[in-house]
């Protein structure tokens, strides 16, 4: 929040907005220009690349740590900002003239947009070249080959790699593979949650994410409500209780607040009540999945998932009448026999439960039902918006 703003509120000029204001600011999936509280995370990544900063090549880094400890955030974070220092690169100059070292360009991808050696190299060489890439008529060669030429005329290029090792995307030695193949000049940068000695890469350096402390949460928290909700619509208190609850994981913190300002406005309410928290809380399970995973699917998985949620507690007492509900909605093109057969895919993914549920006569075998292990609520405020939904 700029200082402009903070004056707009001491005016009164959001008076009346309601409780959420801009749900981005809130969202579990949206990440700040600057994010509080990692300070010392920054210097570290810094230390590791800072070869670049006289003309070196940097290691290979592998950043690791949980889920909502911030890896997204500072990596997307810091590679934009370095990626403005980035330049051509200069003809070599004598020794008798000195030069500024030419920064590498940096490059962030997400793995879960990516997940192809076709789609990593499309994302890659849309944020390195100057023209457009087709997303149609290119074969993943051409594109190897028109990747290797830009690295060759320009600067090195450091990539990073986010998400990977996940059910839907590469593993890390396979993303390293695909980038060090087209040009030893392209340095692999990957984030996942597994410690190195649990994946089939030995990084040059790596630097760890461990869960934010309750107060820096506290801290993140309040910084981003400050922006996303009304003025006094979560109490410090609250903001105190959701940290704890979330014991680190900035994630479902946020989902949960999210949620519970969802849930206020629906109700015409002017500020979270504990009810609002506690519906908020209970909308992500715990374990929680990434909300972003789901966002990620293809529109027609995601569309399957929306109308699984928004089906009512009697029509998800088991698989057969959740599938024949969702399979007769108009927005569903697909028949009952696909959606069941979507829907066990999406719970062998990681991304449903499936729960058996007890028969009150005990007899025959008992049917099973499934439960999202993603932040309902904010998945269908997201999911209803165009840029999502589409």
């Amino acid at each position: 929040m700029n200082i402009d703003d903070r004056i707009e509120r001491r005016l009164g000029y959001d008076a009346g907005a309601g409780v959420l204001v801009d749900l981005d600011a809130v969202s579990p999936v949206s990440h700040l220009e600057s994010p509080v509280g990692r300070g010392p995370a920054f210097e570290r990544l810094l230390d590791a690349f800072s070869p670049a900063f006289s003309g070196s090549l940097p290691p290979s880094v592998y950043v690791h740590g949980p889920k909502g400890s911030g890896k997204s955030a500072v990596v997307s974070a810091l590679f934009d900002r370095l990626a403005a220092h980035s330049g051509p690169r200069r003809a070599i100059q004598t020794s008798t003239r000195a030069v500024e070292p030419t920064l590498p360009g940096f490059v962030y991808v997400d793995a879960r947009r990516a997940s192809t050696r076709f789609r990593l190299f499309h994302e890659t060489l849309t944020e390195v070249g100057d023209d457009p890439v087709p997303e149609h008529g290119i074969g993943t060669d051409e594109l190897a080959a028109a990747l290797r030429a830009a690295v060759r005329t320009g600067p090195d290029i450091v990539v990073a790699v986010d998400h990977t090792n996940e059910p839907e995307t590469a593993a890390a030695a396979t993303v390293v593979e695909w980038l060090t193949d087209v040009s030893g000049h392209i340095v692999p940068v990957c984030l996942g949650r597994d410690p190195p000695e649990a994946i089939e890469w030995d990084a040059d350096a790596s630097v760890a994410f461990e869960p934010y402390r309750r107060h820096v949460l506290v801290e993140l928290l309040t910084s981003r409500c400050s922006t996303g909700l009304g003025r006094d619509a979560l109490s410090h208190d609250q903001i105190r209780e959701l940290a704890e609850w979330a014991d680190g994981d900035a994630h479902d913190a946020l989902a949960a607040i999210t949620g519970a300002a969802i849930n206020a406005e629906r109700a015409g309410a002017s500020t979270v009540r504990p009810a609002d928290l506690d519906a908020g809380i209970d909308a992500v399970p715990k374990p929680c999945v990434a909300l972003g995973r789901v966002l990620a699917l293809s529109e027609s998985r995601r569309r399957l998932l929306y109308e699984l949620v928004s089906l009512p507690e009697a029509a998800r007492e088991s698989v057969s009448a959740a599938t024949e509900t969702i399979a007769s909605r108009p927005a569903v093109d697909l028949s009952a026999s696909t959606v069941r057969r979507v829907l066990y895919e999406l719970a062998d993914a990681g991304l449903l439960d499936r729960v058996t549920v007890a028969r009150s006569d005990g007899k025959g075998r008992p049917p099973s039902r499934l439960v999202p292990k993603f932040p309902t609520l904010v998945f269908r405020e997201l999911f209803d918006r165009p840029a999502w939904s589409a």
